[in-house]
Formats: C-alpha cells, sequence, structure tokens
C-alpha cells in the first residue's frame, strides 16, 4: 500500500509542477533569428530585431521590430512592449554590429549574448558598413527574410572557405587570448542586395581596419587549414610565351580552386622577435584566361614560381598591413607565448611588442593537375 500511495503521490506532484510552468508553445513565442545594433545621436543602442513567423497564414515569413536603449537588455525589453508574443533568442543565428558601433568596442555586447544560454556559441558575428538596421530593413525579390539571406552567405561562404569563421565563441576566444586579435566578416547592402567586402581587424575590442575579401584568402591561409577553397589571381604575362593578339588583357589571370594548405608559424629569433611562416599548397589550375601551352613542364613551372612569388607578396603585404594597424589576427603573439617559457604575456604587453616583429614568409606552391583553359 505505501509503494502505491507514492505512485500516487509522484503522480500528483508531476501533474502540479506541470500546470505551473510556463507554457512556451510556438503560437506564444517570437523567435529571434537576427539582431543588429546601431548607435544613435545620443550614444544609446538601437537594437534591430528580426522575428521568425511561425502562423502558416501570416502575410511575411518575418517581422523586423526596433527599439533604443541605454543597453542592449534594455532595448530587448522595449521591443518586448511592441511585440504580441514573447520574445525568444533561441533561435538567433546571426548579431550584426555597426561600424560605429565596433569603433566603439564590441565586446559588452557579444559578452551579453554569450551570457544568455539559450544563444548559441556557433552564432555569426559580422560588422555591417553603414546601419545595421538599414541593411535589415532592405527587401530583396527572392529572399523574403532578409535574416536567411544574411545568415546563408555567410554560412555558405565560411563552409566555403572563401572567408575565415568568426562565431561569437570564436571572436570571445580571439579577445581574452593574449596574442591574438579577433576579426569578423564586413558586410555591405544595397537595394536588396547584401554582400560580403571582407573583414574587420580589431585590436583589442575596437575595430581599427579592414582587408578586403582576397586579402581574407590569404588570412585564412595563414592561420588555418584549407581543403577546398578557390582564389583568382593576376601576374604580370610579360615573362610568358604568349601569342600577341591585340584583344589580349594586360595581365595573365588564373583560377585556382581544390586548395589544400598546411601553414606552420615558428618563433626563430625572441629576442629581435623574428617568425618564420611556411605555407605549403597543393592545387589545381582551373582556368586561365590567355593562351599558354601547360603541356611544356617549363611553362608549368614558371607559372608556379610567378605564382609562388605573387602568393609570398600578397601575404607580406597583409602583414605589414595588419601590423601598421596594430592587429594581430596571425595569433604570432600566441606563438611567442608558448615558445617562450615565463613571458606572462598580456594583450597589452604584446600590443607593444608586436610592431617591431619581423616574419619570414616562405611559400611551398605546387600545381598538382591543370583544368580548363581559355
Amino acid at each position: 500500500m505505501r509503494k502505491k500511495g507514492n505512485k500516487i503521490l509522484i503522480v500528483i506532484l508531476v501533474l502540479i509542477l506541470s500546470g505551473c510552468a510556463e507554457q512556451k508553445t510556438l503560437e506564444r513565442m517570437g523567435l529571434l533569428t537576427t539582431v543588429g545594433y546601431d548607435l544613435t545621436e545620443d550614444r544609446q543602442i538601437l537594437a534591430t530585431m528580426v522575428l521568425l513567423q511561425i502562423d502558416p497564414e501570416a502575410p511575411k515569413s518575418s517581422v523586423i521590430l526596433s527599439a533604443k536603449s541605454a543597453t542592449s537588455k534594455g532595448a530587448r525589453n522595449e521591443a518586448d512592449l511592441k511585440s504580441p508574443k514573447k520574445l525568444q533568442s533561441g533561435q538567433l543565428r546571426v548579431a550584426l554590429f555597426s561600424e560605429e558601433v565596433v569603433r566603439a568596442g564590441l565586446i559588452n555586447l557579444a559578452d551579453t549574448l554569450a551570457r544568455d544560454p539559450s544563444i548559441s556559441d556557433l552564432t555569426y558575428l559580422a560588422v555591417v558598413e553603414g546601419r545595421a538596421n538599414d541593411l535589415l530593413n532592405q527587401n530583396n525579390e527572392q529572399f523574403s527574410d532578409i535574416s536567411q539571406l544574411i545568415y546563408k552567405e555567410l554560412d555558405q561562404n565560411i563552409k566555403g572557405e572563401k572567408i575565415p569563421s568568426s562565431t561569437l565563441q570564436e571572436v570571445l576566444h580571439d579577445y581574452y587570448a593574449p596574442g591574438i586579435d579577433p576579426i569578423a566578416p564586413t558586410l555591405k547592402g544595397e537595394k536588396g542586395i547584401v554582400k560580403i567586402t571582407g573583414m574587420a581587424l580589431l585590436k583589442n575590442e575596437k575595430m581599427v581596419g579592414k582587408i578586403s575579401a582576397k586579402e581574407a584568402f590569404y588570412l585564412k591561409l595563414v592561420n588555418d587549414r584549407y581543403d577546398a577553397g578557390a582564389i583568382e589571381l593576376e601576374i604580370p604575362k610579360e615573362d610568358f610565351d604568349l601569342r600577341e593578339t591585340h584583344e589580349q588583357p594586360d595581365n595573365l589571370a588564373v583560377v585556382l580552386d581544390t586548395i589544400e594548405s598546411r601553414s606552420d608559424i615558428k618563433l626563430i629569433n625572441k629576442d629581435n622577435l623574428q617568425f618564420e611562416l611556411k605555407v605549403k599548397m597543393e592545387t589545381r589550375l582551373l582556368e586561365i584566361n590567355q593562351a599558354l601551352d601547360l603541356k611544356n613542364p617549363v611553362y608549368l613551372k614558371q607559372l608556379e614560381t610567378k605564382l609562388d612569388e605573387k602568393i609570398t607578396s600578397e601575404i607580406e603585404n597583409l602583414i605589414t598591413k595588419a601590423r601598421e594597424l596594430g592587429a594581430d589576427p596571425f595569433g604570432f603573439g600566441e606563438i611567442y607565448r608558448k615558445s617562450v617559457r615565463g613571458t606572462n604575456l598580456t594583450t597589452e604587453k604584446w600590443h607593444s611588442m608586436y610592431p617591431e616583429s619581423k616574419v619570414d614568409v616562405k611559400i611551398d606552391f605546387e600545381i598538382m593537375r591543370t583544368g580548363v583553359v581559355e
């Protein structure tokens, strides 16, 4: 009888507790998929939120709400007062920040997102050239939900190895780790079209400059391993045996794809702060814009040499540019910290040392096979 009575008591307690719980049915929830942050003239935060519409009979697949306050959470509370559904962050996929916000400081807003347990660490962060509110209020003829367009564009270019990944987890890791600075993709919207223009470079938490999408390729080449990337490169044609015609382009353009690469950075002089960067690249030549006989091993080797020189020069220029801005997106400071014991390296100490550093770039480039030739 006692066991039977215990079972009845457990059933009653479950019914009571479940009756007290807040019912979070989809019909009652406003699911945030994208949020954008701008600064107003009075230095408040303007939050623009895209809400997914669950109702299949709704005229639009998403709704956009905007609210401003002194804090991002305050703006969220203000937006709740305008919404017929309780706002939920569990489906947040992208957080956008205007350049003005990131130049003032990104980390407070990013930390606030990270402290929300319902928000995934894999949420993409991106910087908007202009206002995030304007970008999210654009109309696109093919995508009724602009937030889905932005998410899919970032997702496919990151997974397709066009640009480095910058999730909430990665940005915060690079901020708090001494010896490396965060990066984030830059977006520009015009007439309903959203384009990835490159990457924002941050020093500490503030944006100090930008690099182009092509420079972002070289950044990933230094920082990460390529398994499938692609790029178009132009080199001078003077040294090649080409048939001269009036219609010929000024430069020799080649498209490389199915790139496989490995990079290795070593500290070779701790006193004069000198690093050695080695990058091994194996790739396929997919296309070339002029008639070069690639069956001739002499010409193929000549092309490899010129592309090797081109890539080396581009990486050296990128490292110089970042160093002049004071940003270390490559993680040279992390290599220094791991290589030298007892440094007690801090972010401030590394930023004072970094401008005096030197990097010896060595590229091992090889075309494994050739594809289409025009």
